[in-house]
């Protein structure tokens, strides 16, 4: 007579905890698996990417009124790259600027600020040469050589209030290529004041700033 086998109580438990055990952990592998995927494919890139700002340098004027202009070069050591937006972080005590526009010029290749010109369709830096090319954001960006004066670009600031001063202490840029978003974050020591007396002060906050 052929006998079925019956398991022991023991047996069967331990049989169902590995099995659970096993989909944890096939559950757990997959999530990562799925999260390096994203990571290297996904819409968040690594890094910094291959765009930079070249504003690392540090430049300070004192101005009243009238808005004041930022010329900023853009290099891209990689493939077409859109430009999707722009912070300007002051990283100190003093309040950041005041953006009023960002625009990509035609040509161009200037340090520090300039007066500002208003054109048909945004602003051009009077005397830093190029006309307006249209918004920044939006505005593709090629590749550049590492000998080039960069992409040129520029933004327009409002000036101090009277008896103030704003900050710069790092520039953002935000932007993708294809559908992969980067963040490119440049330090710099740029400071504007409504009265050169103000200067010294905001100088040595913006020299301080992590």
């Amino acid at each position: 007579m052929t006998g079925s086998s019956i398991d022991h109580p023991e047996d069967a438990l331990v049989r169902t905890w590995y099995g659970r055990k096993l989909r944890v952990i096939i559950a757990v592998a997959a999530a990562f698996l799925a999260t390096g995927v994203f990571l290297l494919w996904g819409p968040i890139g690594l890094g910094n990417g291959p765009l930079s700002a070249g504003v690392g340098y540090g430049a300070s004027e004192a101005h009243a009124g009238s808005p004041v202009g930022l010329f900023i070069a853009i290099y891209n050591s990689g493939s077409s790259a859109v430009v999707d937006g722009l912070d300007l972080i002051s990283g100190t005590s003093y309040p950041g600027p005041r953006v009023l526009g960002l625009e990509a010029l035609s040509s161009g290749a200037c340090i520090g600020f300039w007066p500002v010109r208003q054109a048909a369709r945004g602003f051009v830096l009077v005397g830093c040469g190029g006309t307006d090319a249209g918004p920044l954001v939006g505005h593709a960006v090629g590749p550049t050589h590492q000998v080039s004066p960069g992409f040129p670009s520029a933004v327009e600031l409002a000036a101090p209030s009277p008896g103030s001063c704003w900050i710069i202490t790092k520039v953002v840029v935000h932007y993708h290529t294809g559908i992969r978003h980067y963040t490119d974050t440049e330090p710099t020591q740029l400071v504007v004041c409504a009265d050169s007396v103000l200067l010294s002060a905001a100088l040595k906050a913006a020299g301080s700033a992590s």
